[in-house]
């Protein structure tokens, strides 16, 4: 990992678009760090229902990570077994 989790960093993590206006995509704030890559959130969607709490999610390098993952995930699972949204966090690219 490129960079180390501390509590009050901002990372993006995956959310439902549906519940975001279309995005797939939160900006979030570390509440807790349980490993270098386990941590706690505060999710803040696009729009007025406010923040919501996800706990003990993965914490990835970047979006290509995430994306590997959760492919290796759903190509192990039966039809049944599939999530439509794989919550997970990453950091933000550098600009």
């Amino acid at each position: 990992m490129s960079q180390t989790p501390s509590v009050g960093r901002i990372v993006l993590v995956t959310v439902e678009p549906t519940t975001n206006n279309g995005a797939d995509v939160a900006p979030a704030l570390i509440t807790r760090v349980w490993s270098d890559s386990m941590i706690s959130v505060q999710v803040f969607r696009d729009g007025a229902s406010g923040g919501q709490a996800a706990t003990s999610i993965p914490l990835f390098a970047d979006r290509a990570a995430i994306d590997a993952a959760r492919a290796e995930r759903d190509s192990a699972a039966l039809p049944h077994q599939l999530i439509t949204t794989f919550m997970a966090a990453y950091w933000p690219p550098r600009i």
